[in-house]
């Protein structure tokens, strides 16, 4: 495992702020940022980079965990975030062979109206307001016999600790038997609280459930769990006008053990979520879901009729001629002649067809688990691409703005008001993008990447132009997709591709990357150059008034979130550590990792801002960051008490 060539453990003592440092420099902070004018700063978070606390680290971390409150404040303090963007938190999707049970940890593949396991946090369940249904020593347990390298550990997630390759993981164990435990022990209020989630429960979370219990059923048997269009004829048809309804509850009431679990689970997620997003509220923190353009097996399993047969979801892409310049996604095409009963009228809910229904459920229910969303390749709402089986591909018509209008009607019902456009962000690249930006541009959000910056996707382009205005894009220097912003350094025709747009954007800024210390001053020509870009590629996102930034990147990781397209064991699995202050600032004492001071001091200088006191302080701020001693707020008042 890597992380800049530096052993993880191997710190000197690097410099950290005081409390009174610290509370200090934040008015400073403070005052930068209302001069840059910035109005959002987001940290693109997935469940598995959040640290997990000593002795409650069983291979996966959410941000229900009891760490993760605590890392907020961190974030607030040191980043000023105003906003968490999760990942997708769906249940994963898993691929069944009647041997293995493996889930698919892409969190891109997994379910859009229901909540994920791998996100519910153990320790909480030993807590009284869940019953006491598991014990604290069990949890421990977890954590203590933990086979593998614990080092390894607090940097990397590990699935098949937490989920097993059987379903038979620490995760779906610890929830048996706290599912065993609820039922004998029947505790309150959780009881009634259960209660009143199954009464209240969509039709789309029970059907999951129950396909899972068939799912489960299907792998115990040695057959394909998650191939449901392999499965007999009545669990295929099961909620289709193919089987009748004293078939069906004849079914139902067979698989019950296991739709109960798996509904008690549900019951568990939601109740987490619900309140880690009320606290982040209470801070001040929006939270922000990440929403699928696609459908996850069960759910498709449970509504068939949605889905035109014999058609998938793509992209056109002429750098893909092996398969007939179309990006071959593999997930099946929604009909969209059922997306409206009549074209000829308007988007109303009583003229929804079954597809209009279904993408109406979808938005309605992700407004209600969040602030608002992202949507990922949103160009697909406005003109969808499919392809079938002979790799026929073709844009389908009349789309347009129809479903951009669903959207904004079923977020308007789950939040019982008028939702701003501010609330929803865009995903529009590659080919096919053009008529969802005409329809959308400048008044829902777009998301862009300076990784691309050679390709206009930089502020100053964006702007001047491709005709945005400032604060109707949201920009981060890389995404979950892109390598990281340390490798991309490294790279010299990467830098050199994006050196004149950084000259252009930073100005005088760009005079000013570098550092008053030794540590910054000492080190070789080509470890400073790569830092001033890493400096200057923060510096650029932060002249515009939206940004956001990924964990691996502010703390100054070589380890990419993700490698877009490719199968790779290190995807999804990248973690901050538990002592992550003390890692943050020993990365920021190497030149790794985002020092905000500095960034702030080089985005002033780039917008022309005339105050001298502020951007001296900034640096002086920077420049404390970028040096040896002591390593956290705690030390560094030791060391300041000492003399």
């Amino acid at each position: 495992m890597k992380i800049n060539s530096q052993n993880y453990y191997n710190f000197s003592f690097k410099r950290a702020f005081t409390t009174k440092e610290k509370d200090k420099y934040s008015k400073v902070i403070n005052k930068a940022r209302q001069e840059l004018g910035l109005v959002e700063t987001s940290a693109l978070v997935f469940d598995f980079n959040v640290p997990s606390n000593k002795s409650e680290n069983y291979g996966l971390s959410s941000i229900n965990s009891h760490s993760f409150m605590p890392f907020v404040n961190f974030l607030k303090e040191n980043a000023s975030i105003s906003k968490i963007q999760m990942g997708p938190e769906g249940n994963l999707d898993y691929k069944s062979d009647g041997r293995t049970f493996i889930p698919v940890t892409s969190p891109y593949s997994g379910t859009t109206f229901s909540l994920g396991i791998q996100g519910i946090a153990l320790e909480k369940l030993t807590e009284e307001e869940y019953g006491k249904i598991l014990d604290k020593d069990y949890i421990t347990s977890l954590d203590e016999n933990y086979p593998h390298s614990k080092t390894t550990r607090e940097y990397k997630s590990d699935y098949d600790y937490a989920l097993g390759k059987n379903k038979d993981g620490a995760i779906f164990q610890a929830l048996r038997k706290a599912y065993e435990n609820f039922i004998e022990r029947k505790p309150e209020p959780l009881k009634t609280e259960y209660k009143e989630f199954i009464e209240n429960t969509t039709p789309e979370i029970k059907k999951e459930a129950v396909f899972n219990a068939i799912s489960d059923e299907y792998h115990a048997k040695g057959k394909s769990g998650d191939d449901w269009k392999n499965w007999d004829y009545i669990d295929k048809h099961l909620f289709s006008n193919k089987v009748s309804n004293k078939t069906r509850e004849k079914r139902l009431n067979e698989l019950k053990n296991g739709i109960d679990f798996y509904l008690f689970c549900q019951f568990l997620a939601q109740k987490q979520h619900f309140e880690t997003k009320e606290k982040l509220n209470n801070k001040n923190v929006k939270l922000n879901g990440d929403c699928l353009i696609c459908f996850s097996s069960p759910e498709i399993w449970a509504n068939p009729e949605c889905f035109l047969e014999g058609y998938y979801t793509g992209g056109e892409d002429n750098n893909c001629p092996e398969t007939n310049n179309i990006q071959t996604w593999g997930a099946p095409a929604l009909d969209y002649s059922k997306l409206l009963k009549d074209y000829s009228k308007g988007v109303t809910k009583e003229n929804l067809g079954e597809v209009g229904k279904l993408l109406y459920e979808k938005f309605k229910t992700f407004m209600q688990y969040y602030d608002g969303m992202r949507l990922d390749a949103f160009w697909q709402y406005v003109s969808p691409f499919i392809y079938n089986d002979k790799l026929e591909g073709r844009y389908v018509e009349n789309v347009d703005d129809r479903i951009v209008k669903i959207m904004q009607m079923a977020a308007n019902e789950a939040q019982n008001k008028m939702t701003e456009p501010d609330n929803f962000i865009l995903e529009l690249i590659g080919f096919g993008a053009d008529k969802g930006k005409q329809l959308t541009k400048n008044i829902y959000p777009h998301i862009y990447s300076t990784a691309y910056a050679e390709y206009d996707e930089n502020p100053r382009d964006l702007i001047n132009n491709k005709n945005y205005q400032d604060g109707k894009f949201i920009i981060g220097a890389m995404s979950h997709d892109n390598d990281t912003l340390v490798n991309m350094s490294r790279d010299s025709k990467r830098r050199q591709a994006h050196a004149h747009i950084l000259e252009a954007a930073l100005n005088e800024g760009i005079n000013n990357l570098g550092y008053n210390t030794s540590e910054y001053q000492n080190q070789k020509q080509k470890d400073k150059i790569e830092e001033d870009f890493r400096t200057a590629k923060i510096a650029e996102i932060f002249t515009t008034k939206k940004q956001y930034f990924t964990l691996p990147d502010m703390f100054g990781m070589e380890e990419r979130i993700n490698i877009s397209g490719k199968a790779d064991d290190n995807n999804w699995k990248v973690k901050i550590p538990s002592d992550y202050e003390r890692f943050y600032h020993s990365q920021l004492s190497k030149g790794y990792g985002i020092n905000f001071p500095k960034v702030y001091q080089v985005a002033m200088l780039a917008k022309g801002i005339d105050d001298k006191s502020t951007i001296n302080l900034l640096s002086q701020a920077a420049d404390i960051l970028r040096s040896d001693g002591p390593m956290t707020e705690k030390e560094a008042n030791r060391l300041y008490l000492e003399g």
